[in-house]
């Protein structure tokens, strides 16, 4: 396929504003997609060149980029046209396109694999020549999106829930079979393995796709509750009950001696944790195996520390000395896969049964999370107590029962979390994606007032909007905030942001900030069902949470109504 054929559809998608238009466009696309090319165009449209979790990048910023345009067009004051158009795209789409030979999407799938290739001495010119070379044979339109794409600032709006709605109307014929697509996603989160899956063998195929060793499955997530005692109404006979801790969740795959630890949102952060990976390689024993725990931060005497004292040990460099500086506890509590056998429908006493036949040894700095069996209420709570004295967040409950299955990527009732913000007579803590925000005055003069916050509305794939948040904030905080949200501003309201208000900057739907409120009311202005978050207070970044696991309105709605 001609690679112009995409380019005239990023043109299209650039100027869509409905979520629902976009998926219209797409399917009808994906429909005239060879089927061999599927997969290279799914990555294009999300604006990567590979899965979310392999963290492929080509390496090259603005500067680069704007050599490249100047090798590939012969102009030598490429730097005034940047200027002029404020956009590296554009000045590429102003001084490119005119040697043009028709380009392939395989030639520049290829091309910008090869740039991310390039390492070592000599690599960043190597890169520029890639580009260069690129950029000679493209249109003027082509050479917009072949920069943008490099530099990972394509911002079609299309997410890869947007391709999964696309690609169920493309090859079943219907948006309702989106929900097989979506559970092959959970367990393999690559929009090429889905599309080409999908597109060749159809909904039957989808059925093989199962838990594979080095690619990070989404984690199961668990429900609220408005009082303890409705616990025993949502989980019948026998529950186990976890202290919930307040650190980085960690998915381990360990495949004949080597180790990987993916993040919630399927970050590999394995280089950042040496000293868990040590203990996973001296305590637990299998062949090949996928666990699920949670890694916090802990003093000398073992007593749980702050999730900010944990993101501490989120870094490239230094990663030694902060081993000592802080040390961690990984707190393992969930077994996915175990030498060959996929346990995602076992039930949860037989995932734990796994769980610790292959932990051999427990020590300070990995060993089973704490915990109790129990259907009594009045343990329930004792054991809740106990947990917050030793610094958790509160208590997980997890269904005992013959279907107590690993729901990937789902949030049900199998588990359900009480938390100690419940007995504060605050409703809850919120995971909220930023979308927008209002300049500040007076003191806020030259930052940001307020940030415009929305929740993920999973049914409709889109962002819908639920409070302003300016409270919470430390002076150094709110003086970053431009700084910090510099590379998401975007022109216009991003397609997938639902919202009545227009605040003086959007952003494109990525950072998740963890927000506490007090109360759920109704409002005029807020599309979150009409809901929105009364005097939220700002807690925390949350860097390893995405935008689409952020707090969803149907979690909203049955707060709202309990």
């Amino acid at each position: 396929m001609l690679f112009s054929r995409l380019a005239d559809v990023f043109k299209q998608l650039e100027k869509i504003t409905s979520g629902n238009r976009m998926r219209a466009v797409l399917a009808d696309f994906f429909k005239k997609v060879p089927k061999s090319e599927i997969c290279m165009v799914a990555y294009l449209i999300t604006g990567r060149i590979a899965s979310e979790y392999e963290d492929v990048v080509t390496g090259m910023a603005d500067k680069m980029v704007l050599k490249s345009i100047a090798l590939a067009s012969g102009e030598s004051d490429v730097n005034k046209v940047f200027k002029q158009k404020g956009d590296v795209g554009l000045t590429a789409e102003a001084l490119c396109g005119r040697k043009r030979k028709a380009l392939d999407v395989k030639d520049v799938f290829t091309s910008l694999h090869k740039i991310a290739e390039a390492s070592g001495a000599g690599s960043q010119e190597t890169k520029i020549r890639i580009l260069a070379g690129l950029l000679k044979s493209a249109s003027a339109l082509e050479a917009r999106y072949i920069a943008r794409l490099v530099l990972g600032t394509l911002r079609l709006g299309a997410s890869d829930q947007t391709l999964l709605d696309s690609l169920s109307i493309a090859f079943t014929g219907t948006k309702k079979n989106k929900p097989k697509l979506e559970h092959a996603y959970h367990i393999c989160p690559d929009v090429c393995l889905i599309a080409e899956t999908v597109a060749k063998k159809g909904l039957k195929g989808l059925d093989k796709i199962n838990v594979k060793v080095g690619v990070p499955i989404q984690m199961m997530l668990a429900q609220r509750v408005k009082s303890i005692q409705e616990i025993l109404d949502k989980i019948k006979g026998k529950m186990a009950v976890e202290e919930k801790y307040d650190g980085e969740r960690m998915q381990v795959h360990i495949r004949k001696g080597k180790v990987k630890i993916y993040s919630r949102r399927m970050d590999d952060i394995t280089a950042q944790f040496p000293d868990v990976v040590a203990a996973i390689k001296r305590q637990v024993k299998c062949k090949s195996c996928v666990i699920e725990g949670e890694c916090c931060a802990v003093d000398k005497k073992g007593k749980l520390l702050p999730f900010q004292t944990l993101m501490q040990r989120r870094r490239k460099y230094d990663v030694e000395k902060y081993i000592k500086k802080i040390p961690v506890c990984l707190f393992l509590f969930d077994l996915l896969y175990l030498d060959g056998k996929s346990y995602i429908l076992k039930d949860y006493p037989e995932r734990y049964k796994a769980l610790k036949k292959v932990v051999k040894r427990q020590t300070n700095n990995l060993r089973l999370a704490n915990r109790i069996v129990t259907n009594d209420l009045k343990d329930i709570q004792k054991f809740f107590d106990k947990m917050v004295k030793h610094g958790a967040e509160g208590i997980m409950v997890k269904s005992c029962g013959k279907n107590s299955v690993y729901k990937a990527g789902t949030r049900g009732w199998l588990w359900i979390k009480w938390k100690k913000e419940y007995m504060k007579g605050m409703v809850d803590t919120f995971d909220l994606v930023v979308v927008g925000a209002f300049k500040g005055r007076g003191r806020r003069a030259g930052s940001y007032g307020s940030l415009l916050c929305a929740v993920y509305n999973k049914k409709k794939n889109r962002y819908d909007t639920f409070t302003k948040l300016g409270s919470g904030f430390t002076d150094e905080q709110l003086a970053n905030l431009p700084k910090k949200f510099k590379r998401y501003e975007i022109k216009k309201k991003h397609p997938l942001v639902n919202s009545k208000l227009k605040p003086d900057v959007w952003f494109k739907p990525a950072i998740v900030v963890e927000v506490l409120g007090a109360e759920i009311t109704k409002s005029p202005i807020h599309t979150a069902e009409g809901l929105a978050l009364r005097f939220p207070r700002f807690l925390r970044y949350r860097p390893e949470k995405s935008p689409e696991q952020a707090t969803t309105v149907k979690e909203v709605l049955q707060m709202y109504k309990k």
